[in-house]
């Protein structure tokens, strides 16, 4: 489980996105995405690696997606998507962070600020 942060050009202020996620690294798990898994609580995520599209087909719950590029820039952020949606494939993704419905709405993060990882 890692923390998400928004890391601003001063180093000093940081924002919390979420304070755990998954990584979905394997075949499947990247496959199956959040399909399997219960609704996620305020402080969980997914994240997706060499990822540049997502569905939401087969879920149950809307959940907030935000695209990076291989150096956690943001490329593009979608809020509120509903079940059985398929985005279209964002140039330059490698990452997708999923997180619960209106997570990223209760934060700053805007297209091109930096997200941070932290152990």
């Amino acid at each position: 489980m890692k923390a998400v942060k928004i890391n601003f050009t001063d180093p000093k202020k940081k924002e919390l996105i979420t304070a755990g996620v998954t990584e979905a690294a394997s075949f499947f798990s990247k496959l199956s995405g959040l399909v399997t898994r219960k609704k996620l609580k305020d402080n969980q995520g997914l994240l997706i690696k060499n990822c540049n599209s997502i569905h939401t087909m087969g879920m149950r719950y809307n959940i907030d997606a935000v695209f990076l590029d291989k150096n956690n820039r943001v490329l593009m952020i979608y809020n509120n998507l509903k079940p059985f949606r398929v985005m279209p494939f964002i140039k330059n993704a490698f990452f997708v962070l999923e997180t619960r419905a209106g997570t990223i709405k209760r934060t700053s993060l805007k297209v091109g600020d930096l997200i941070n990882f932290e152990a």
